[in-house]
């Protein structure tokens, strides 16, 4: 697809959104009409992106239509962010959402256009459902050091799963004399020191006084540690979230349903969410157990009911997720006696 240089084609009057799909080199663009879609391409860079936008505000395009995107690691950042400054109105959307629209499509086709296209749809059907992209420039650093530490501790993990089945292996057989092996588990542990670095890096980023209040509400669950508080307020607050059953779904923690007929099953966990705060809230389960006659109040009762231990846990990581919401949306801190009055 050829670059064009003008908008003289399109009719502003008839563009009810944008649909962009952004790639390393290049952003494909869906005008997207009430019967009809447009295409067009440019490159992913800031010169590129500030043309694009200035020939829009030249055409007369509506400051209200929503831009929709989805956010693809770091390649979107620099086109939200320049276009949120020139007054767009982005939205920003999941890339599971994208995945599971596409699954529901007859042919399943998946091309940079038909992204652009899915996008543009999406975004009438969604509405305001779709959370708008935050340039809050703290808020987009902690959610890349977040992203990339959950990357690197699955990485530290899975090498050190290896490496011990390696060592166990070879001290066996009385093979383990290798020096190269033995600078790999020095190499393991300096990674796993600079994972420790890296929470307290996170835990340093500043926030804006109203968003270091919600990280204290967080942190005020008995259980929740305050890098994990920061974690949840980096993923949970700038999500719109109509119930408590979609947090929990962005988790991970929804159940995955089975039906026949007129009878359905809750089979495990879908795990379809955020891994990494899946795995957080879990660790946020397990501590208050020991530190919270409330949340051990839930756990006992799962039990009681003979319930496998990991069933009892989940309902209190869910039941957190719940006292989450809620505290994000009201403002306040964790009341603990209320809570054991109330059980």
């Amino acid at each position: 697809m050829t670059l064009k240089v003008s908008f003289k084609w399109v009719n502003p009057q008839d563009i009810n959104v944008l649909g962009l799909d952004v790639a390393k080199a290049k952003i494909d663009i869906c005008f997207l009409g009430s019967n009809h879609s447009q295409f067009y391409q440019i490159a992913n860079n800031s010169q590129a992106i500030s043309q694009f936008s200035q020939e829009l505000k030249t055409l007369g395009l509506n400051a209200t239509i929503p831009f929709v995107l989805e956010s693809t690691g770091s390649f979107h950042l620099l086109l939200a962010t320049l276009l949120k400054n020139d007054g767009w109105n982005v939205k920003e959307i999941n890339p599971i959402i994208t995945h599971q629209y596409i699954k529901h499509t007859v042919r399943g086709t998946k091309t940079d256009t038909t992204d652009a296209q899915l996008l543009a749809k999406i975004g009438l059907i969604e509405g305001d459902n779709l959370k708008s992209f935050d340039r809050d420039l703290n808020i987009i650093k902690l959610r890349m050091f977040i992203s990339f530490l959950a990357h690197l501790e699955t990485l530290i993990q899975q090498s050190k799963a290896s490496f011990n089945a390696l060592e166990k292996g070879l001290t066996t057989l009385g093979l383990w004399k290798s020096q190269e092996l033995e600078k790999m588990k020095e190499a393991i542990k300096i990674l796993e020191q600079r994972a420790k670095g890296l929470e307290k890096e996170i835990l340093n980023i500043q926030l804006s006084p109203e968003a270091q209040k919600q990280v204290d509400c967080l942190d005020s669950i008995v259980g929740i540690s305050p890098f994990t508080a920061k974690v949840a307020y980096a993923l949970f607050a700038h999500n719109t979230f109509s119930s408590k059953r979609e947090m929990l779904a962005y988790v991970g923690l929804d159940p995955k349903l089975k039906q026949s007929g007129t009878k359905t099953w809750a089979l495990r966990i879908s795990k379809r969410g955020h891994p990494y705060m899946r795995k957080r809230l879990f660790q946020s389960a397990f501590c208050s157990l020991q530190h919270s006659p409330y949340f051990k109040s839930i756990y006992d009762k799962h039990i009681q009911k003979w319930k496998h231990h990991f069933i009892a846990v989940l309902a209190v990581a869910k039941k957190m997720i719940y006292i989450m919401r809620a505290l994000l949306k009201n403002n306040t801190q964790f009341d603990h006696n209320y809570h054991l009055l109330t059980t």
